[in-house]
């Protein structure tokens, strides 16, 4: 294995088990917990627009960033609304955490920058390789995430056929939808004419 893709998973690893343990501690005080990912997600996007400042980039940073929270949003509602998973310690009756959509939409910006040194140490150009490199991130990592937060309490998932807390149901949910966000980009910066380490493909979606 690539050398600096290695250490980038090991650092994707910690990170994740970071944001877990952080998010596990705080979600009886989830508006706390809700600032602090606010921030941290606007140190991500400011620091990702400074180091490059090509032609669109912010635009799909927002873009994206805006696509990740209110899909994992509405994801979230229906899920909560049919009791497929119920969130623990929420004050006054509420089912829903103020921190949900900041984790969402933080999802986006943390992944753009690791998908952008495994795309581009393998480099991969086409749209094939790049969902299914986008399906392996998806169905490994953020499950680790949640498997820490399940274990301290966060939420519970009411789905059967769980790992570790997680159901299988959920791990492809979250492949379906982050490989939809990677589409809808993909699309947009052909549409716009852009040029993205990321969301570049060889074969045009407009034709």
């Amino acid at each position: 294995m690539n050398k600096i893709i290695f250490l980038r998973i090991i650092r994707a690893f910690v990170t994740l088990s970071f944001g877990g343990v952080l998010i596990g501690y705080l979600h009886e005080q989830d508006l706390l917990l809700a600032g602090i990912l606010a921030l941290l997600l606007a140190y991500k996007l400011n620091k990702e627009i400074k180091e490059d400042k090509r032609v669109g980039k912010t635009s799909i940073l927002l873009l994206g960033t805006g696509i990740s929270c209110l899909v994992g949003v509405l994801a979230e509602i229906w899920g909560i609304h049919n009791a497929y998973w119920t969130y623990h310690d929420l004050s006054n009756g509420r089912e829903f955490p103020y921190w949900l959509p900041f984790a969402w939409a933080f999802t986006f910006v943390y992944f753009y920058r690791f998908e952008k040194v495994v795309f581009g140490n393998l480099k991969l150009k086409t749209l094939k390789a790049k969902l299914l490199v986008v399906m392996l991130i998806y169905a490994i990592f953020p499950t680790v995430g949640e498997m820490i937060t399940i274990y301290m309490g966060v939420w519970t998932y009411h789905w059967e056929y769980q790992f570790v807390g997680v159901p299988l149901l959920a791990i492809f949910l979250l492949i379906f939808v982050h490989n939809f966000i990677f589409i809808s980009i993909v699309y947009f910066v052909q549409k716009r004419k852009l040029k993205d380490p990321v969301f570049d493909i060889k074969k045009s979606l407009l034709r």
